[in-house]
């Protein structure tokens, strides 16, 4: 997420360990489709949600049994994933404490155009609790003062630029970084369905949106499951499967 040329020179890392995977309630929803926006920041505070109850027909997990996620879509319409794990969830990094916890799409490896102002969609219905509206572009010395300190949550934060975060109901959350714009009408307590537009493709956030404008496009895309994010410290070949199942039927 902080650069193609790093990340390209990047590789994957595989811990070996369980992850609890919970299931998807959806939140009843309605259409709005909007056009690009402003810049911003709005934060909310993730409410209550329900406790998630297996759908009829999902795939189990070989370790604890439990029904995995699926029935997402791409946030980006006729993507695919990545064919490179450096960009897939637990790929190494020199920040975040070592660790990449999404998938990066960018337009040479993930099947289609990923260019500055791409609408992005929502991968499932739910209740959006921060759109970064009033975002504001990092400094240059602002950058240093991060880059020298990238572990911190602020510096997380403020590397993943401006921001959507779609609660989708028992424990499930997607967000999405270094957005462009955001779509007419949407904000915190907007309630979207699946495959609205929600923002256009950015690289807001990137050290390289200062230091070499117009080379960082593409969509950092984290769907968090309770406390972290879904696929943590799995292997490779295993995130893989759990995000091929998540973009399944």
């Amino acid at each position: 997420m902080l650069g193609r040329t790093r990340e390209e020179a990047l590789r994957p890392t595989a811990a070996i360990a369980a992850f609890l995977v919970t299931v998807l309630m959806l939140t009843a929803c309605g259409d709005d489709p909007g056009v690009a926006g402003g810049n911003g920041v709005v934060v909310a505070t993730v409410g209550p949600t329900e406790t998630p109850t297996a759908p009829s027909g999902s795939a189990t997990t070989p370790n604890n049994g439990t029904a995995e996620l699926h029935g997402f879509v791409f946030p980006v319409a006729s993507a695919c994933l990545p064919r490179g794990d450096q960009f897939m969830p637990n790929a190494a990094r020199d920040y975040r404490n070592g660790i990449h916890e999404g998938i990066d799409f960018y337009g040479a490896d993930s099947c289609t155009a990923v260019a500055r102002g791409t609408p992005v969609v929502a991968v499932k219905a739910g209740r959006v609790v921060r759109a970064d509206r009033d975002y504001r572009d990092m400094t240059r010395a602002e950058l240093d003062f991060y880059l020298a300190n990238p572990n911190t949550e602020e510096a997380l934060d403020k590397f993943r630029g401006r921001q959507v975060w779609i609660d989708h109901g028992g424990g499930v959350l997607s967000r999405y970084a270094h957005l462009e714009g955001i779509a007419t009408g949407l904000a915190q307590g907007t309630q979207v369905s699946q495959g609205q537009v929600i923002a256009y493709v950015g690289e807001s956030g990137t050290p390289e949106s200062l230091t070499a404008p117009g080379s960082e496009y593409h969509l950092h895309f984290e769907l968090r499951v309770g406390d972290s994010y879904l696929g943590r410290s799995l292997a490779a070949a295993e995130v893989r499967r759990l995000y091929e199942t998540l973009f399944s039927p």
